[in-house]
């Protein structure tokens, strides 16, 4: 556990070291909802609310929706959609997702991999995005477990608007996740560094996740 822990953190902690950082605050809200439609697909549902606390603003708001197909115990596909408002802009972001999960004794470990279609309105050129979660957690009782993951961003493309970055983003999360009567909620930090040209960025934030 500790070797892990280690890992997770030199991630986050490399980047500062070779730019000249900005931090900001933020706050997180999500809501998720899974419902099964038959014994071969499930429906998906979420809502975030991402608040910009330095600057006292909503700095993002996502709806995502889809479908999730079980293949087995461990594998589940995904086609999902996404409409994400930033500000005045506005995305559209159609999703291929594959989602791997196992568990070992009170040791849960899944990779999830996005492919993101992204297209912003009054913007010609389209972007093609890949992001692999890396999640670990642990049973610490019957009602919570401890948490940590990892998800780097990388930019297939090349568009002036994304800047041109093969490394777009990457967020860290440590936290826990309780479960609270029909609900689980996850509480944590989450670390989300921006790597720009002449600042980089470096997010601090708060985050409250419930799944129904």
């Amino acid at each position: 556990m500790k070797k892990l822990l280690l890992f997770f953190s030199l991630i986050i902690i490399h980047s500062p070291c070779f730019a000249d950082m900005r931090n900001e605050q933020r706050t997180w809200l999500g809501l998720f909802a899974q419902k099964k439609i038959n014994s071969n697909l499930n429906l998906w549902a979420e809502t975030q609310l991402r608040h910009d606390e330095t600057h006292q603003t909503m700095n993002q708001v996502l709806n995502r929706f889809g479908l999730l197909r079980p293949l087995n115990s461990n594998h589940e596909l995904g086609l999902l959609f996404a409409y994400v408002q930033s500000s005045t802009i506005k995305e559209y972001r159609p999703t291929l997702q594959h989602t791997y999960r196992s568990q070992i004794s009170l040791n849960s470990f899944a990779v999830r991999n996005r492919l993101e279609f992204r297209e912003l309105e009054e913007q010609e050129a389209r972007s093609m995005r890949w992001r692999t979660l890396l999640r670990w957690s642990q049973t610490l009782n019957d009602d919570s477990d401890f948490i940590v993951w990892d998800e780097p961003f990388l930019t297939i493309t090349h568009e002036d608007w994304t800047g041109n970055r093969f490394i777009e983003r990457n967020r860290f999360f440590i936290g826990s996740k309780i479960k609270w009567r029909e609900f689980f909620i996850e509480v944590g930090y989450l670390n989300q560094f921006i790597p720009r040209e002449n600042k980089s960025v470096q997010e601090h934030a708060l985050v409250t996740y419930i799944f129904f």
